[in-house]
């Protein structure tokens, strides 16, 4: 027996694939002209694929849920609205809590969105300040400012965590989705940050946190990654397999969302950040450790992910089936 794969499935997932590396590799890379091009292209095939399959649908079902433009156009959308609303929140925090504290007297809104569609080099504020502020025995404001990012996407994580439990949410898909992605995009801002920059990097909301403190960087990254792992397994192995028995999505729909999940979460936040801080790949250098921990930990945590999500399916299958001829 083979899972069948329709043919609009496989053109969605042409351009969804055209979408979405042309937008990591902006991110990783830099933004291009062929990078711009391919990303428009990406977006317009989705669209234009929604459009023309519009009333491709199963009785009884969203169109979202059964066509894969549909779907896959509302589940882009959703990483996106999550993505950016866990990491603009990280840095009007910063600029709250400095406008707060009589550190700047702009608009906690008004900071530096960077350039281009990635937003590269946006930030709240210049980090090259913390060391002046500390120098000049200002610890406890240095703290608050440096802390007040990560601690918004501590929040925002908890938050969404909480509402997925309830069964009031859980029952609205759109809504389950949309809280399933902003779970994971802020649990992924925190993996940027513990271990990777908590330690051996001298750098960062965490380093200059644990600087004005005095706190172990040590017992902040051994706590903070034990609770972000516990994260990771209740949005990969608990929230992920529920929300895709729950969607119920064909054969691409399914590999797509554990596959942007995963990468996300390990490559985008996990090893992205390493591109600009590491300058040599050699044992000798302990931040180049961090790649084969962070590679572990995905990979522990796809099996795990995926063993709940066969078990669900075994459960109750869904998947279209056709005999080999």
């Amino acid at each position: 027996m083979r899972y069948v794969v329709e043919r609009n499935s496989l053109i969605c997932g042409l351009f969804t694939v055209l979408l979405f590396t042309a937008y990591f590799c902006g991110m990783f890379f830099g933004e291009s002209f062929w990078l711009t091009l391919t990303l428009v292209i990406g977006i317009a095939g989705l669209v234009i694929g929604a459009i023309l399959t519009r009333n491709t649908r199963v009785f009884g079902l969203p169109s979202w849920q059964t066509n894969p433009f549909h779907f896959s156009l509302v589940m882009t959308v959703f990483y996106f609205i999550a993505q950016y609303i866990s990491f603009f929140f990280h840095e009007w925090s910063h600029s709250t809590a400095a406008f707060l504290t009589g550190k700047t007297h702009v608009e906690p809104l008004d900071i530096d969105y960077g350039h281009g569609w990635t937003f590269s080099g946006c930030h709240a504020i210049n980090q090259s300040i913390y060391p002046e502020w500390i120098e000049h025995g200002q610890n406890t404001t240095a703290a608050i400012i440096a802390i007040a990012g990560p601690m918004m996407n501590v929040f925002l994580a908890v938050i969404a965590l909480i509402l997925l439990t309830r069964e009031r949410v859980r029952s609205s898909l759109l809504l389950f989705s949309l809280l399933f992605w902003f779970a994971l995009h802020n649990l992924g801002q925190l993996w940027s940050y513990i271990p990777q920059r908590s330690v051996w990097h001298e750098g960062g909301d965490i380093y200059f946190f644990e600087w004005a403190t005095g706190l172990s960087p040590w017992a902040v990254t051994v706590a903070g990654t034990i609770l972000i792992i516990a994260g990771f397994i209740l949005v990969f192995v608990y929230l992920l397999p529920a929300l895709t028995a729950s969607l119920r999505p064909a054969l691409l729909g399914l590999a797509g969302l554990f596959v942007l999940g995963w990468f996300a979460v390990f490559i985008r936040y996990g090893l992205g950040p390493l591109v600009e801080m590491v300058d040599a790949w050699v044992l000798t250098n302990p931040q180049a450790w961090f790649a084969p921990f962070d590679l572990a930990v995905g990979i522990i945590i796809a099996w795990l992910s995926i063993r709940e999500i066969k078990r669900k399916y075994d459960k109750n299958p869904w998947l279209k089936l056709r005999e080999d001829t």
